[in-house]
């Protein structure tokens, strides 16, 4: 178990202390004043009441020990001596006296009605302060007529007679501790019950809680009342309302019990939710008939000895769970439970003197203080917890970061060097295709071929989406924003898809529009190309729609179709690398799944945000927001025609032989002359016996047995000056893009054909 912290664990000392201190100093009754000037002190007196003959009794006089029936009022007489009449008013005090009663002076009212107090408004002992005037005194002997009348715990306590200045100052002090302090105390332990029922409410599995937050409130709405000398309500609802009260708390108290020590005994439970039903109804009924005293008598034993579980479960508690903590919310309990059997003798049994005060007031809060220090020791210990494991996720997090990385970092070596080798040969495949198409004659031939290249195609789609993820991964890309007209991008578009939509028998539908956004031409010609490719894939009928319209300072880019539609459980998974849906048989029609996966990176890295609305059966919108252009795009020159490689000295670097015999035919093919060499080590004989040749172009693999081609192009530039170079690779490491990308040099990604081959020479 976590120790408690030490601050906790003094302020829990401390109340077990207060309460361990309070415990003894209650057990003394409230005597008279302590010896003050001019002070008197009157411990007897003669007491007479309706069919009883006078006699003498001692004070504290209590009606119950002299079998003297509470309801009949009772009159005490006792008398004082002065010395001559005072100049200031003299002060009688009494620390029990009926809330209804009527004093007499030498045969003067000077405290109280001449009428005797209702039944309705009953008189209960409290402490009280009489002033007589001295208009009202004589020299001598004086005597004092005390009338009162009871509905419980009657009697008398001591008299102290002297000067007001003497006893005011007393008094207050007795009124603060015996009546303020309780009230005071209970006020507050109201407010933080309810403060408990409402974690209890918010977590309903605070059981413990909850119940002893409600019996806490219950009893201190009940103790606050009992200070108070005036009644709200008739003696007997009154009465009803205290004993409902008490039954509820027993209740309450053994439901907190079983929570606190973690066990259930439904037996038990049963028995204590039977008792709250049936008691008061009885207790209803013998109020009515003015018997409820009767009543107590008998059930508060009951009850009593249905609390003594919760001794034995609250040990049970301390004794598992070891500590201060615990300790000190089991010896609240069992102080409750003792100041509940010290008030039942006082105020039911009558047992006890009319002087003794009730326990339950004092002892309750200060065993709520304890459960809120156990409490509040709780919430440190969570939030240690809570630091703990925050500590501990993060280092976990760290520790799976770092694990990502590397495979993520495995994984992109891996494709580097796996697409790497998939690449030569599909270069030199690709090359001889074009070649072989273009010197057939033969339909046969042709049509073996086109099957050829659609295979290669198909395997060119894969490795390029696996490139263009790796470089957006790898953070080499940057985006060079302008001012794009959206009808130049639908016309580009249109362009390139509207073959694939025809061939379906599809209807690709741009919409004309006069929008000008803000974003990279190239990335965002990837992004819709991308959707309005897919939307032309996964649609068997009906069409294709692509259409922008303004919202607010942003242009959306609609790509609506009436394909198969997505569910919504797919619509987060479409955007994952190698998804495709209703494409089982993974048709190289429909690509590969990482279409969708490159819109959603390059996207991103733009800043754009980008949507999805399906239907499933009714088709699909994708859409694309982009910030709208503050001014439109200077017009681009006209292109002039570039001519092909006649007469021109390219110089090619290639280690793999296929692939440089099928570029060297291929350049040849277009009017080039060649200058092949195998290495970085056969550049340099070369170079060494090139004399005054002049260099047009430099085509380089960036991947050489004995360097790369960033040292080729060293090389050749030092010997030739600044030559136009291209490199083509087939690496998709970060570093290696980024050192490509660093050098400013112009690079082709294989596979490649050779249309685009020419492209970039041309360039």
């Amino acid at each position: 178990m976590r120790p408690m912290p030490p601050a906790l664990l003094r302020a829990t000392r401390l109340l077990a202390g207060l309460l361990a201190a309070w415990l003894l100093a209650a057990a003394w009754p409230a005597g008279a004043a302590d010896a003050l000037p001019g002070v008197q002190t009157v411990d007897a007196a003669v007491f007479d009441a309706p069919g009883r003959a006078p006699e003498r009794v001692a004070l504290p006089d209590t009606w119950a020990h002299r079998s003297v029936d509470r309801g009949t009022p009772g009159r005490y007489r006792f008398g004082f001596e002065l010395a001559k009449v005072p100049q200031e008013s003299l002060a009688l005090t009494f620390t029990r006296l009926s809330s209804h009663h009527q004093v007499y002076v030498n045969d003067a009212l000077v405290a109280g009605h001449a009428q005797g107090p209702r039944e309705s408004n009953p008189g209960v002992p409290v402490p009280t302060l009489i002033s007589v005037p001295p208009s009202f005194l004589r020299a001598g002997h004086n005597t004092v007529v005390v009338e009162v009348r009871y509905v419980m715990r009657a009697g008398l306590s001591q008299v102290n007679v002297g000067p007001m200045s003497a006893l005011r100052q007393d008094h207050q002090r007795y009124l603060l501790s015996r009546v303020a302090l309780p009230q005071a105390l209970n006020l507050g332990a109201a407010a933080l019950a309810l403060f408990m029922m409402l974690i209890w409410w918010l977590r309903r599995s605070e059981v413990a809680l909850g119940s002893f937050g409600a019996l806490v409130l219950l009893g201190s709405v009940r103790n606050y009342s009992y200070f108070l000398d005036t009644a709200v309500t008739s003696a007997r609802a009154s009465d009803w309302i205290f004993y409902t009260a008490n039954v509820a708390s027993a209740v309450l108290l053994g439901v907190f019990a079983q929570a606190f020590a973690g066990v259930r005994w439904p037996r038990y439970t049963r028995a204590l939710l039977a008792a709250l039903v049936v008691l008061p109804a009885l207790g209803a009924w013998a109020a009515w008939h003015g018997e409820l005293q009767v009543v107590r008598g008998y059930t508060y034993p009951l009850m009593l000895a249905a609390c003594m579980p919760v001794l034995w479960l609250c040990g049970r508690r301390a004794w598992s769970h070891g500590g201060w903590s615990a300790a000190g919310q089991a010896l609240g309990i069992g102080a409750m439970l003792a100041a509940v059997g010290h008030d039942y003798a006082m105020q039911t049994a009558n047992w006890l003197p009319i002087t003794h005060g009730f326990w339950i007031p004092y002892v309750m809060p200060l065993t709520l203080g304890l459960f809120s220090l156990a409490l509040l020791h709780r919430m440190v210990k969570a939030m240690g917890e809570v630091e703990a494991l925050n500590t501990e996720l993060e280092a976990r997090v760290a520790t799976r970061t770092r694990q990502l990385e590397q495979a993520n970092a495995a994984k992109t070596r891996f494709l580097a060097s796996a697409s790497h080798d998939l690449r030569q040969p599909l270069v030199t495949i690709g090359l001889l295709v074009g070649l072989v198409k273009d010197s057939s004659e033969s339909a046969r031939m042709r049509q073996m071929m086109d099957r050829v290249d659609e295979a290669v195609g198909a395997m060119e789609g894969l490795l390029t989406g696996l490139l263009d993820l790796s470089q957006l991964d790898s953070g080499t890309v940057q985006a060079h924003r302008a001012a794009v007209r959206v009808a130049d991008l639908f016309d580009a578009i249109e362009l390139h898809e509207q073959p694939a939509a025809a061939l379906k028998g599809l209807r690709l539908r741009l919409r004309p529009t006069p929008a000008v956004i803000e974003s990279d031409p190239v990335m965002l010609d990837r992004i819709v190309r991308n959707l309005v490719s897919n939307a032309v894939k996964y649609t068997e009928r009906g069409g294709v729609l692509v259409a922008a319209r303004r919202r607010g300072d942003k242009v959306r880019i609609e790509i609506h179709d009436t394909g198969i539609g997505i569910s919504e459980e797919h619509r987060q998974a479409v955007f994952q690398e190698f998804v495709q849906l209703d494409n089982p048989q993974r048709e190289r029609s429909r690509g590969m799944g990482l279409g969708l996966a490159i819109v959603q990176r390059t996207a991103a890295m733009l800043g754009h945000e980008i949507g999805l609305r399906s239907q499933p059966g009714r088709g699909s919108c994708f859409w694309v927001e982009v910030p709208a252009a503050q001014r439109a795009p200077s017009a681009a020159p006209a292109q002039q025609p570039v001519p092909r490689l006649q007469g021109r000295r390219v110089l090619l670097v290639e280690d793999d032989p296929t692939v440089r015999e099928a570029m060297v035919a291929r350049l040849q093919s277009w009017g080039a002359q060649v200058y092949p060499c195998t290495s970085l080590a056969d550049l340099r004989r070369w170079l060494a016996q090139a004399g005054d040749l002049r260099l047009d172009l430099l085509l380089s693999d960036y991947r050489l047995p004995d360097g790369d081609g960033l040292q080729v192009l060293a090389e050749v530039r030092a010997r030739f000056g600044a030559v136009r170079a291209l490199v083509v690779t087939g690496d998709t490491g970060p570093e290696e893009l980024g050192r490509l990308h660093e050098a400013g040099v112009q690079v082709l990604h294989k596979p490649f054909r050779g249309d685009a081959l020419l492209q970039a020479l041309q360039a």
